[in-house]
């Protein structure tokens, strides 16, 4: 997975329903999900941080930079909580 891909994951993961048969809130089943959503945010973050010092300067390949942007903009576009 590419840091983008696993960002759209963890965002996806976030946000769906465990989709278990516990009748509880914050059953373990929602718990690990949210658990695993978090290790593939961090596992994103280090992909870019990795990335954004290619080249000494500090700057995203402009590639990655697009992938980058494209994943961010549609995160904001797509959930009604962002501003």
């Amino acid at each position: 997975m590419t840091g983008p891909d696993l960002y759209r994951e963890s965002v996806s993961l976030a946000h769906d329903d465990p989709r278990c048969a516990c009748e509880t809130t914050c059953c373990i089943h929602e718990q690990v999900q949210l658990q695993r959503a978090q290790v593939l945010a961090t596992l994103a973050l280090a992909a870019a941080t990795a990335l954004g010092s290619e080249g000494g300067d500090g700057l995203l390949p402009s590639k990655d930079r697009k992938a980058w942007f494209d994943v961010a903009s549609e995160c904001r576009k797509a959930t009604p909580w962002a501003s």
